[in-house]
């Protein structure tokens, strides 16, 4: 009796673990075309030179550091820019203006009709809005007036001093494109940082398929217990 019992409690958590395997996630974090992968699954952060206010002619991103001023990168990210020296340990002050960068990652096909849902926390100085696909997901924040000084970067989020995270959805099977629009509003220091997650979940049909299966085996593994 003790024998097919421990059959049933194998069994029932090979179902579950099969139904958990179905579901997938994909890591994403910001790091320089200069730099490794660090195990994430989208593509380097590159700069888009000719829709950006500095148009250096170049996609090349470096990894900068954040010195004692901006909040430490999340997770395994590093903060990107188009030029090491935009950073609070660099020398290069960044003109007001819009700084364009993107990264892509891919959706398998076999996630067809998953639910997709992401996940981005960001830092950037001085704001950032981002957009998937064309569609904005992250709105900047406010221009420079009576409520949002800019004395160091946005006085409130997204800036570069607590980490903002936010859902998101319109996720598409196959190539996605997530691009952030850094706002340098009052000079000086510019960067990017962001971590995240896109998670796929088999959609309710494919659920029920695997727990009919479950109950099948439940229930034959009852009745052979019945027999003993």
């Amino acid at each position: 009796m003790r024998k097919y019992r421990g059959y049933l409690a194998i069994t029932t958590l090979f179902f579950s673990g099969l139904v958990s395997a179905n579901a997938s996630t994909i890591l994403l974090a910001s790091y320089g075309t200069t730099a490794a992968n660090p195990g994430v699954g989208n593509t380097a952060t590159t700069y888009s030179p000719f829709t950006s206010t500095v148009n250096n002619g170049s996609d090349a991103t470096y990894n900068i550091s954040p010195g004692t001023t901006w909040h430490a990168p999340v997770a395994g990210s590093s903060y990107v820019s188009f030029s090491p020296g935009t950073g609070p340990t660099g020398n290069f002050a960044t003109p007001n203006g819009d700084y364009m960068y993107k990264t892509t990652f891919n959706v398998s096909a076999a996630d067809a009709g998953a639910t997709k849902v992401g996940t981005l926390t960001v830092l950037a100085d001085d704001t950032v809005s981002v957009f998937l696909n064309g569609v904005m997901i992250l709105q900047s924040a406010d221009p420079m007036g009576a409520s949002n000084s800019y004395s160091l970067c946005s006085d409130s989020g997204p800036n570069c001093r607590t980490p903002l995270t936010f859902s998101f959805y319109g996720i598409a099977e196959g190539l996605n494109e997530l691009t952030f629009d850094v706002k340098q509003v009052n000079g000086l220091n510019e960067g990017l940082d962001y971590y995240g997650s896109v998670s796929t979940v088999p959609e309710p049909a494919s659920l029920a398929l695997f727990g009919t299966g479950l109950l099948g085996i439940v229930g034959f593994s009852r009745r052979l217990l019945a027999s003993r």
